[in-house]
């Protein structure tokens, strides 16, 4: 069973800990490994010892219908909604296998071809608001695949067999449990248990606040983002769950399924019997990965006179959108840049406060003078 623990604030607080979504997280991010920098360790080495056909599997389920995070990541958000899915594997196979195969009920209440339609129509319009529905999923859906570039045809036989893509979804589970996750629970168990118990103790107090502490981040989705704009993640929100995971290196993840809203956290260094010392290393020389390439010195160049949109810098820079776009992503995740949605469109921004954590390593370098 998943072990909870409460704190009374205005909305209902709560760290969870559950098998099924930290086995969901770890197969997101061993899904990511070679589309974004930054994730190495578990998920790393054991991309390495897939088999080649549940890695295929593995890509495609987190990629369909039309990219990250496809229908398996945000079956992973909905789970946030779903507590019957929180206890054991078994419990998220017997979740799994019981979607309605059409698109079910709303956006919080998909079936199989509903996690398909809103994870490649769900347009970003005003934060917190759930997509209307559709008159003609499929045809939408269909629309939306053809601007994507995405074979529509092959991609509308697939999802007009739900069933038959609901058994796949199970089936991966199953695998990656059983091949990869399961040996690893004596690891993953005593960091994520000790997390839950740690902070599910201690007043919550501002919410947005102890997503910036369990993050590391100098904001979060959860607050205004200055000038004026709405937080990413408005809500409103009964419950705020928050659920630790091993494998997302310097990303975080949130589920914006209103009234809840959900946040992977990375599971605290001490509670994987690390050195703080040693985490505070690899943060550091994680920034200076992401200034060692001279593709993103130009981008942040760029950065340094205004806040810029995603597609502007293509422009700018003349790189391709996918090498920008990776770019970006990391630089944002190791803390050089902030980024914000308005519409449509996604803008960044230099982060001043990484100024002082880059000056710390000056330290290791004291200054002594020589005279002669």
């Amino acid at each position: 069973m998943p072990k909870l623990s409460q704190t009374a604030t205005e909305a209902r607080v709560e760290f969870v800990f559950s098998v099924p979504f930290d086995l969901m997280n770890a197969m997101y991010f061993t899904s990511l490994v070679e589309q974004i920098e930054g994730i190495d360790g578990w998920p790393e080495q054991v991309r390495k010892e897939m088999a080649p056909g549940l890695r295929a599997e593995l890509d495609f389920l987190f990629t369909f219908p039309k990219g990250d995070p496809g229908i398996m990541g945000t079956l992973t958000d909905r789970l946030f909604a779903h507590r019957e899915a929180w206890p054991d594997v078994d419990a998220l196979l017997r979740f799994v296998r019981e979607l309605p195969p059409g698109i079910g009920e709303s956006y919080s209440e998909p079936g199989v071809q509903g996690l398909a339609f809103y994870t490649a129509c769900s347009p970003f319009t005003l934060p917190g608001q759930e997509p209307a529905p559709s008159a003609d999923p499929r045809a939408e859906l269909g629309r939306a695949l053809e601007q994507a570039g995405v074979d529509a045809h092959a991609t509308l036989a697939l999802y007009d067999r739900p069933e038959d893509l609901r058994e796949r979804m199970a089936a991966l589970i199953e695998r990656f449990y059983e091949q990869h996750y399961r040996h690893d629970l004596p690891r993953r168990l005593p960091c994520l248990e000790r997390s839950v118990a740690v902070h599910g103790s201690q007043p919550a107090g501002d919410v947005a606040a102890l997503a910036r502490r369990l993050t590391g981040r100098t904001t979060s989705c959860l607050e205004p983002q200055g000038d004026g704009r709405p937080p990413v993640c408005v809500g409103p929100y009964r419950e705020y769950i928050f659920v630790p995971s091993l494998d997302m290196g310097p990303y975080v993840s949130c589920a914006d399924v209103a009234p809840v809203h959900g946040l992977f956290y990375p599971c605290e260094a001490e509670f994987q019997g690390a050195e703080q010392e040693a985490e505070a290393t690899r943060r550091l020389a994680r920034l200076y990965r992401a200034l060692s390439d001279e593709q993103r010195l130009r981008i942040l160049h760029l950065l340094a006179g205004r806040e810029m949109y995603a597609q502007e810098i293509v422009e700018q820079t003349g790189l391709h959108q996918p090498v920008v776009s990776r770019h970006l992503t990391f630089m944002t995740a190791v803390g050089l840049l902030r980024s914000r949605r308005q519409n449509n469109m996604k803008f960044f921004s230099l982060n001043p406060a990484v100024r002082e954590e880059l000056g710390q390593t000056l330290q290791l370098f004291p200054f002594h003078s020589t005279t002669s």
